[in-house]
């Protein structure tokens, strides 16, 4: 047998990747959840009939081996039988901020042992939240998982598994150890056998159960490889490998990803750092919590198709607005963490129309960018891959690679690049040959669009100030308010 399917669970839907020993990634297939339970919340199960259907969309003869990835710095909680007890909270719930708040004092160690400062998007937080909110529950709690694809991983096989790049993300793991910090747990009121053991990315974690291969359709027993956490999948799958390469990734949410030696650990940088699948690096990372989601978003209240909105944005790419817009439409990750902030247009007039609005997006999610790449790579030397979904706008490059002043290398098929980081994990594990580097488009950025690069993001600069300075006053104080 010569072929492996990738499953990544992404933020909106499941994709995919039938890969090829010979040939590489040969087809793809995706399935959506449908609509969430609530902001913030996916029930698990509609992650597992995603993964039957966009399995049974392939050609599955001659599948030797099945891998994963997925969101990561969720909590996703299962009883002493595996079921699950309470919808998935996904990684950009703000819940934890208040016990982050509260915990300051006795979290002045964390950051030496996390390799990050403390955040309230961890998964430790969201427990805090989910035991103070739901203490019944919480009693039953057999198992937290980290991971989307941890918990495709456990109907699979029936094995409690995490990589160490997920766990990276839960604010328990003990990153130049790779396994979980005594001390945190402690902190945080959890016992070791209450967490998944973290294998390498590319460890066969199991058999595909009997029961899971009559459900997706594959042979039982087949083997199942770990993987890893979709921001390493992806800066794996865009082949940015020496020390400096930098990945940009624009699907859901976004992420600018440098690969650095694990001997800058100890630099104080503002990044937040991810365990490599390999030991002796690291992935620095500075995440979007709003990229695509912006442009959907603006799509949909503009009341805009993909293909309308693709023509409306090349013809105001002629004439450009003078008109801003920041993205924060679920708070904030990085530069800064601030989950009270929200977007806005600036300098909207009665001359602007739907095609201004959707451009100034684009521009908005490219500025954030801009202020997320010069945090991870001051110097500007790095090679910029950028892949996802948002790479395969026609016009969307060529805007990041003004905004940004760099050149963007894009590859033959920028959305596969998280499946095709984990089929090169896979093929590790299996003894296949390394895939090769795929080859790039170059886009460069404009010169006479230099000088209005400059200027947008000094206003978005001070803009996004003034947005974080009057977030606390937009929140409601009302008890009896009762939004529509």
């Amino acid at each position: 047998m010569t072929k492996l399917i990738a499953l990544d669970v992404g933020s909106s839907a499941l994709k995919a990747a039938l890969y090829d020993r010979d040939q590489g990634l040969i087809a793809t297939s995706e399935a959506g959840y449908g609509p969430d339970l609530a902001p913030h919340r996916q029930d698990p199960e509609q992650w597992w009939r995603a993964a039957q259907k966009a399995i049974s969309s392939l050609d599955t003869s001659d599948v030797t081996a099945l891998v994963l990835t997925g969101t990561m710095e969720n909590l996703i909680l299962l009883d002493q039988d595996g079921q699950s007890l309470f919808p998935a909270i996904l990684y950009s719930d703000p819940c934890g901020a208040p016990f982050l708040d509260e915990m300051q004092p006795e979290l002045a160690k964390a950051s030496a042992i996390l390799g990050n400062a403390p955040e309230p998007l961890m998964t430790a937080f969201k427990w805090l939240w989910f035991k103070a909110t739901e203490p019944a529950l919480a009693a039953r709690v057999a198992t937290l998982l980290p991971g989307a694809k941890d918990a495709l991983a456990f109907r699979l096989t029936g094995q409690r598994i995490t990589d160490a790049i997920t766990a990276t993300t839960t604010g328990l793991m003990d990153i130049k150890k790779r396994d979980w910090s005594a001390d945190m747990l402690t902190l945080f009121g959890l016992d070791r056998r209450q967490l998944p053991a973290i294998l390498d990315a590319s460890a066969i974690i199991g058999p595909l159960t009997a029961s899971a291969s009559a459900y997706v359709g594959l042979p039982a027993g087949l083997p199942v490889i770990n993987g890893c956490g979709d921001a390493g999948a992806t800066t794996i799958g865009s082949f940015c490998e020496a020390a400096g390469d930098v990945s940009l990734y624009l699907g859901t949410s976004g992420w600018v990803a440098r690969v650095a030696p694990l001997s800058t650990l100890h630099q104080d940088r503002p990044v937040y750092r991810l365990a490599h699948p390999t030991p002796d690096l690291l992935i620095e990372v500075t995440p979007i919590l709003s990229a695509g989601a912006a442009a959907a978003w603006s799509r949909k209240a503009l009341g805009l198709t993909l293909e309308d909105s693709e023509e409306q944005l090349r013809l105001a790419d002629a004439n450009p607005p003078d008109l801003l817009f920041l993205p924060y439409l679920s708070g904030e990750r990085s530069p800064f963490v601030d989950t009270d902030v929200r977007g806005a247009f600036i300098g909207l007039d009665a001359s602007h129309n739907s095609s201004d609005m959707a451009y100034a997006v684009l521009e908005g999610v490219s500025l954030a960018t801009r202020a997320n790449l010069l945090s991870l790579d001051p110097s500007g030397q790095g090679a910029i891959t950028m892949v996802g979904g948002g790479a395969k706008s026609a016009l969307w490059p060529q805007l990041l690679a003004d905004i940004l002043e760099r050149q963007i290398g894009l590859t033959a098929d920028p959305s596969a690049a998280t499946a095709l980081g984990a089929c090169r994990i896979a093929t590790k594990a299996l003894g296949w040959p390394e895939p090769q580097a795929l080859a790039k488009r170059i886009v460069s950025p404009r010169p006479d669009r230099q000088k209005r690069a400059r200027r947008l993001n000094a206003a978005f600069t001070e803009a996004t100030a003034f947005a974080r300075h009057i977030a606390p006053m937009m929140r409601s104080g009302d008890a009896d308010f009762k939004r529509p």
